[in-house]
């Protein structure tokens, strides 16, 4: 079967990448500026593949904005305004060149980072499947019928693979687990990273969208992957990150429940102490994103609008933020949250949306 070597994904660059737009990176240092004085909190970072360049690259722009943090700082740092406002950088999906790549660098300069990690796949290191979907498109120049991403991500995860599976199969095309970019970490790689002082972190026991499978198959997943991280690092695994980002506040207790101290989703916005700890909003940040704009991307989520969430809610997360803020004492990880979705959802198409390009 043909491998094809998976390149590293990442957003077209926007026009503000362009070295004729200065204008907009001047906002993006301005903006962070003001927050850097008004503002508690900061960013949770949310990557996934580095080479070693990229990583000093990120490291270096943030650290004229942010202060780096450990996980363990997160709970107190949320509430805390310091010099400046704290950045915690989080890996998803454990991807090989996340430890012989990033963390490297990393530990060289000093800056600490939570791995999160598909224990399932680390156990039998089969390519995760949107590396094999990409691999698909890349070798035949156009997405199978059936197989768009948008589609794909409807279903459930068995379902899912089998029209991967199929795909790979009729096409004899498969992503390629030499490349550090698609194969995974071992666990001893994962251990190493842990007494090295990086923090481990859950992704699912398979990397699949947990709110289109079963209740029970759900929770299955979730308690499943903390409690292999757990075994492999040798202490209990303190956080959990939702794949794709989609989550319920059902599926974050159970993740509490499960022994998670801190969940992580994909909501792209600033993080302060008005966010649960079963709520946590991080950033998302690619390897070929620019200066610029990361820069502005940073200062749009200090303004907490704009930006769309990658779990394909595009700007719901703005309203229920609004809501449950109007009615502090709402707590919906103990009720039915639908009711706070819909009304969520019928403020978002009351809204004009304003896209500059950003997501």
């Amino acid at each position: 079967m043909a491998e094809v070597p998976v390149a590293r994904t990442g957003p077209t660059r926007a026009i503000f990448d362009r070295p004729s737009t200065p204008m907009l990176n001047a906002i993006g240092r301005i903006c962070l500026a003001l927050a850097r004085h008004l503002k508690s909190g900061g960013v949770i970072v949310n990557e996934h593949v580095l080479d070693r360049e990229q990583t000093r690259r990120h490291v270096d722009v943030l650290s004229r904005c942010f202060d780096f943090i450990h996980l363990n700082d997160l709970p107190r740092q949320l509430y805390r305004r310091g010099k400046k406002p704290f950045c915690l950088l989080t890996f998803d999906d454990g991807k090989r060149s996340n430890a012989t790549a990033v963390a490297p660098e990393l530990e060289r300069l000093g800056v600490p980072a939570v791995f999160f990690v598909v224990s399932g796949s680390l156990d039998d290191q089969a390519p995760l499947w949107f590396d094999r979907h990409r691999a698909l498109q890349k070798k035949l120049g156009a997405t199978p019928n059936g197989l768009s991403l948008q589609v794909l991500k409807q279903l459930p995860y068995a379902l899912l693979i089998e029209r991967i599976e199929r795909a790979c199969s009729q096409y004899g095309i498969d992503a390629n687990p030499r490349d550090a970019d698609v194969g995974l970490m071992s666990w001893e790689q994962v251990r190493r990273l842990h007494r090295r002082g990086f923090s481990i972190g859950a992704h699912g026991h398979t990397h699949t969208i947990l709110t289109r499978e079963s209740k029970t198959a759900a929770f299955e997943s979730i308690a499943r992957s903390i409690a292999k991280v757990s075994e492999e690092i040798g202490e209990a695994c303190g956080s959990f990150a939702f794949p794709n980002g989609n989550y319920t506040a059902e599926l974050a207790q159970h993740a509490i429940r499960c022994g998670a101290k801190m969940v992580m989703t994909t909501e792209p916005t600033w993080v302060d102490q008005r966010f649960p700890l079963w709520r946590l909003p991080r950033l998302q940040i690619f390897g070929d994103n620019s200066p610029g704009r990361i820069r502005l991307k940073a200062a749009v989520a200090a303004a907490g609008r704009i930006l769309k969430n990658p779990d394909g809610t595009g700007r719901l997360y703005r309203a229920i933020n609004r809501i449950a803020r109007r009615d502090p004492t709402r707590n919906p990880i103990e009720k039915d949250v639908r009711s706070l979705v819909a009304e969520a959802e019928a403020e978002a198409r009351t809204e004009a949306e304003v896209n500059v390009g950003l997501d």
